[in-house]
């Protein structure tokens, strides 16, 4: 099912849409009356999203297409119908990703799956999609609380010298930080014509699991799903940031609470870093832009 007559542009794409944070960006964007276009790896549930979508909100504009981010090939696709369907998009929300893998495995082109995912996929998306960008069009890319932990070791990215699941998720969680600051910084002196963001989602948990907490901790420092959507939802239709900003819980801890713009991680040489991560993604997904 498709509802892709209803308008040419004016999208907001969104990766990894059918649970957890995207579940709740997408029902939101869609209340608010955002046309959407929804990549996710399982039809089924995309499909069962876009009744969902559609049955809380009847004028929602929805349509799903097929997306792996561990395959530089079903993104090449993916881009490909994004821009024959719909031709120019919005905003694109990179929120899809893999978290604490236990054992090591690796994409379809070879990369650790946890950086293959969600930076490498990602990278090689939005450079796809950026010919067809509308004005002041603006690219969301989710990280986390755990970039604050991460390090990037460039001569060991697949992790042959000792897996660790959070030091594989905290690694791929700062390269989403450090691409989203290096995307506004490169519109800026490029001419993009890109407004990017990143945003986090706190410390996101099930409406079940936030209701049964027992102890007093968890119930100070989570927040639900549709909570945590909050920074993702700010950050598409925010008119009032400018790019390169960290947009998220603004609680105490920064893992719950209303979203806002709050400080960015401190990231050492962050602008050097970046640019070599750039380099290398534009090398291994061949997608230089």
């Amino acid at each position: 099912m498709s509802d892709a007559t209803v308008g040419r542009s004016g999208r907001v794409v969104l990766t990894g849409g059918t649970s957890g944070i995207g579940r709740a960006t997408a029902l939101q964007l869609a209340a608010s009356g955002i046309p959407l276009v929804i990549g996710a790896r399982d039809a089924q549930r995309a499909e069962a999203l876009r009744q969902e979508i559609r049955t809380a909100s009847p004028d929602a504009v929805v349509d799903t297409l097929p997306l792996d981010l561990a395959s530089l090939a079903s993104v090449r696709e993916f881009a490909a119908a994004c821009a024959d369907r719909f031709g120019s998009w919005r905003a694109l929300v990179n929120n899809a990703g893999v978290m604490l893998e236990p054992t090591r495995r690796f994409t379809a082109d070879g990369f650790e799956l946890h950086l293959g995912t969600n930076h490498l996929g990602h990278f090689a998306l939005t450079g796809l999609l950026l010919p067809f960008a509308a004005p002041a069009a603006r690219v969301v890319t989710v990280t986390s609380i755990a970039a604050r932990f991460g390090k990037l070791l460039f001569h060991d990215l697949r992790f042959d010298h000792g897996y660790r699941p959070f030091r594989a998720y905290a690694a791929s969680k700062l390269a989403n930080f450090l691409f989203a600051r290096e995307l506004h910084r490169r519109s800026a002196a490029e001419g993009l014509g890109i407004l990017s963001v990143a945003t986090h989602p706190g410390y996101a948990v099930t409406d079940e699991r936030l209701r049964s907490a027992r102890g007093i901790p968890e119930r100070a420092i989570a927040h639900d799903y549709a909570a945590g959507a909050g920074p993702n939802v700010l950050a598409v239709l925010d008119p009032g940031l400018s790019g390169g900003e960290l947009v998220a819980p603004t609680g105490r801890l920064r893992t719950a609470g209303a979203p806002g713009v709050v400080p960015p991680f401190p990231v050492r040489n962050e602008e050097l870093l970046a640019a070599r991560l750039w380099r290398f993604s534009g090398q291994l997904t061949r997608v230089p832009w």
